[in-house]
């Protein structure tokens, strides 16, 4: 065992040597057997700064050199020394070097990212772009020394970590490869405007998809909402799942085709209806299958083949839907032309595929709904209410260019013979379904009121005369059943645009129904006067 008296000589002669020495020279170190309180005396000799040694640090160290070192390379063999005793050196900002309790270092107001003179440990703060801090902080505790402090905040999604300066570069390096972009679950935000789909609508449709939806390991569940004033969808998701909803998404986003529905309300009387008949010695005056008053003779008369059409208009209308369609309009204008019949509305609606519209034709009538007596005052009260027919149509479009309709017809109405302030009112529904060509009309009846007249006639003057003019008048009573009838005709519209295209060839079926109608008047009224 060395002797103090030849390890103080070996530190003397080692401290002017290096002293002696330039601040950037090499030079040869060997040590043997000399104390850690010696080594650290050593060092404060040779860098020139003081270091404060609050205990005496037992043990001794070897150092055998083979190569040239730094001053600065010093510090290093130092730090390794004391760390392996559980003590580390702090620069207090005092003007002097501390030696401390390692476990102390970390509590101590160490620098915080900046390079220091001395290889000590310092405060490093790293900030993840996609891992959390929490999995990026399991991590990188393998690269920390033993003493080494790690600290995650979620908030900022980083890391303080507390640690000596080859650790901290040694996470730097590492961080490269950790934090790096996991395409299957890193999330990504995405805007998607909707040209055709309700963004409101598709975000309940797309979420009911989504619970349904296998995820991988990692995966956190895609976030939809929807923007309604753009009319578009917000999806937060990775890119790999993003993926696959974008096809769903513009799927369901298609052009949706659309149904024109043209309607012709009408009440027909079935009394004026037989004397119609009687008239022109037609099979009317009987409701048929398809619940209107028709003239079966009209039908086959051979004068819509006489009359030439329009292939774009044959080409979307099928033509035995459009010469029943113009036989049907031709029977509807011989009872209106007649008083047989009163076309009270004809709306027209768009509809968009499986999407229910409505149409309401009438007015709001105040119905007395009770008397509020008071102290010398009697009021009446009202409510107001809506008396007309309220129409709502919902189609769905199949592949054979059929249209299935769904129509629910609700008419109300108050009852003629009401007393003025305390109106009676009566309800009638009608809740169908029907499949029907593009271009077919179908025909919604059963919808009948009673109607009673009161007519009072007499012999003038003779009328006049008081009880003997009783025998010289004549009351009658008049009643009349009023079927109130609803036709309906969808025309399917396959895109936006064919709108335009449409109306302009139901003109045109306007203006040929007319000319029918003119040839079967005509017609008729020539087989009245051919009768004896």
């Amino acid at each position: 065992m060395k002797s103090p008296v030849k390890t103080l000589l070996i530190s003397i002669s080692l401290a002017a040597l290096l002293a002696a020495a330039p601040a950037n020279d090499k030079i040869s170190l060997n040590i043997d057997g000399m104390g850690i309180t010696d080594l650290i005396k050593l060092v404060a000799a040779t860098t020139h700064k003081n270091i404060f040694i609050g205990e005496e640090i037992p043990g001794t160290i070897s150092y055998a050199g083979n190569k040239p070192i730094t001053k600065k390379d010093l510090y290093n063999i130092l730090q390794n020394t004391l760390e392996a005793k559980g003590y580390t050196l702090v620069d207090t900002g005092a003007g002097y070097l501390s030696v401390v309790k390692t476990a102390d270092a970390t509590q101590m107001n160490l620098p915080l990212m900046q390079k220091s003179d001395i290889p000590q440990m310092q405060n490093y703060i790293f900030t993840f772009r996609f891992a959390s801090a929490e999995t990026m902080g399991l991590k990188i505790k393998h690269f920390t020394s033993k003493n080494g402090k790690i600290t995650a905040s979620k908030e900022s999604n980083s890391v303080i970590v507390t640690d000596f300066p080859e650790n901290i570069a040694t996470i730097k390096k590492a961080m490269l490869i950790l934090d790096a972009r996991d395409e299957t679950i890193a999330n990504t935000t995405h805007v998607i405007p909707l040209k055709n789909a309700d963004a409101k609508s598709l975000v309940t449709t797309l979420n009911t998809i989504l619970g349904k939806m296998a995820l991988m390991p990692g995966q956190q569940p895609p976030s939809i909402a929807s923007d309604d004033t753009t009319n578009s969808l917000i999806v937060i998701t990775s890119d790999e799942l993003f993926k696959s909803l974008e096809s769903t998404i513009h799927e369901l986003d298609r052009d949706r085709q659309q149904v024109y529905v043209r309607a012709k309300i009408i009440e027909i009387s079935e009394k004026k209806s037989e004397e119609l008949g009687i008239k022109y010695g037609l099979s009317g005056g009987k409701l048929g299958s398809n619940g209107l008053f028709t003239f079966n003779s009209l039908l086959g008369d051979g004068t819509t083949s006489a009359i030439s059409l329009d292939p774009l208009l044959l080409g979307a209308i099928s033509l035995p839907s459009l010469t029943s369609g113009i036989a049907l309009g031709a029977n509807i204008s011989l009872l209106n032309s007649n008083g047989a019949a009163n076309i009270l509305s004809e709306p027209s609606i768009l509809c968009i595929d499986n999407q229910e519209s409505s149409i309401y034709v009438g007015k709001t009538e105040s119905i007395s709904s009770g008397t509020t007596l008071g102290v010398g005052i009697t009021q009446q009260n009202y409510t107001r209410q809506d008396i007309g027919l309220t129409l709502k149509i919902k189609p769905r479009l199949s592949n054979d260019n059929k249209v299935l309709l769904g129509v629910t017809a609700k008419l109300e109405d108050i009852e003629p013979n009401s007393i003025a302030d305390r109106p009676s009112t009566t309800k009638r529904e009608v809740l169908t379904s029907a499949i029907v060509n593009n271009g077919e009309s179908v025909i919604i009846g059963g919808l009948i009121r009673e109607k009673i007249d009161e007519t009072n006639s007499k012999v003038p003057f003779l009328g006049d005369i008081p009880v003997l003019g009783n025998l010289f008048k004549n009351k009658a009573t008049n009643r009349d059943k009023i079927n109130l009838v609803i036709i309906l005709t969808p025309y399917i519209i396959e895109k936006s645009g064919d709108l335009n295209t449409l109306r302009a060839q139901l003109s045109e079926l306007d203006a040929l129904q007319e000319r029918y109608i003119a040839n079967i008047t005509k017609n008729l009224e020539s087989k009245k006067d051919a009768k004896p």
